[in-house]
């Protein structure tokens, strides 16, 4: 399973300035070719030394090993941190 996109961010209000919380839908591309959404919450808070940690939850369930997905959508929102394309 491949991740496509992370698209409809809603960043969540925060007072903390280091961390971020957003409520997204991850779209990935399944072994058959077909498109699945499913929809995520993740956290992005700065570490000490300026690093990003980023936390994943799934709020719907799927049928593929968690640990995998979860470090792919880490990566994915890593790539799009870097590039800038998160609010």
């Amino acid at each position: 399973m491949k991740v496509l996109e992370i698209k409809n961010l809603v960043l969540k209000e925060s007072p903390v300035l280091y961390r971020k919380e957003f409520t997204a839908e991850a779209v990935f591309e399944t072994l058959d070719n077909e498109k699945l959404g499913k929809k995520i919450q993740f956290v992005l808070e700065k570490n000490h030394f300026g690093d990003s940690d980023i936390q994943v939850n799934l709020l719907e369930e799927i049928n593929f090993p968690l640990v995998s997905i979860i470090r792919r959508i880490k990566n994915h929102i890593h790539d799009m941190e870097k590039k800038g394309l998160l609010p």
